[in-house]
């Protein structure tokens, strides 16, 4: 894979299986790098190229694709940066860009990971927020050691893996990076955030408000998103109540932007 130099953006999905509000995302962030002169690319299965064959069997054999795709794109941005990229960023398949002249990378720093204000119904009922580090965005430099390290820690979960104990969601992204970022304190790009089922209702009409109110009463201390990831992962499920199918998905396009007043 050739780097090309300056700031490379990387994505990755199976092409047949984008539907519009999807490629809708794509778009807005192949748009948003092209304004920013950055270079981007588009992967499809290449993405899990080079991942030992035990990894992938076992992420087959658990439905954790997923966390194939943790590791595949930790070795597409380390390939990316080996072939000249002065800085690579990886932004998932299903993030869209709502303003795209805030989204802005952080320049100080060697690598960083997105944060997230994630709503769901509490014990009693009512939302709840948390915040997490997510993966959906993180970006790198040469020379970072945080790269390598997270390689090395996906095999060795996965290895570590016994059949009988299951294989828990997330493992090897944000289970992994919320498990390090207390201790090590990564840098954060604040702008990125996360649409849960029970905040998407709200933004579509179809919540109460509660949520809405809970995520910003969490987030009062962030910058106003410029991207939501909007887990298409959960597509077709029902969670928290709320049926993501397409109509949700379409409805939270057109009404994202309310998050950013």
């Amino acid at each position: 894979m050739s780097g090309g130099g300056a700031t490379l953006v990387l994505q990755s999905h199976a092409p047949a299986a984008l539907g519009p509000w999807q490629r809708a995302c794509l778009d807005s962030v192949a748009a948003w790098a092209a304004d920013r002169g950055h270079a981007y690319r588009f992967l499809d299965d290449a993405l899990f190229d080079g991942i030992p064959g035990w990894y992938m069997a076992k992420c087959r054999d658990h439905g954790r694709m997923a966390t194939a795709a943790d590791l595949g794109r930790l070795l597409r941005l380390r390939e990316a940066l080996e072939a000249g990229a002065e800085r690579v960023v990886w932004l998932d398949a299903d993030v869209l860009v709502i303003d795209p002249s805030r989204l802005a990378l952080p320049e100080a720093v060697d690598h960083a990971f997105g944060v997230e204000v994630w709503v769901q119904p509490g014990a009693d009922g009512r939302p709840k927020a948390r915040r997490n580090v997510h993966n959906a965005v993180c970006l790198f430099r040469p020379g970072n050691p945080v790269l390598d390290f997270l390689i090395h820690g996906c095999l060795r979960l996965v290895e570590a893996l016994k059949p009988e104990n299951g294989f828990p969601p997330q493992l090897c992204g944000p289970r992994l990076l919320n498990a390090l970022h207390p201790l090590v304190r990564f840098p954060l790009i604040e702008t990125v955030g996360m649409v849960s089922p029970l905040l998407g209702a709200d933004l579509i009409g179809r919540g109460d408000g509660r949520a809405l109110a809970c995520w910003r009463r969490a987030a009062a201390d962030l910058p106003p998103p410029a991207a939501l990831n909007l887990c298409a992962s959960l597509h077709g499920r029902t969670v928290d109540g709320v049926l993501c199918d397409a109509a949700y998905y379409d409805g939270i396009r057109e009404a994202a932007a309310r998050l950013t007043g």
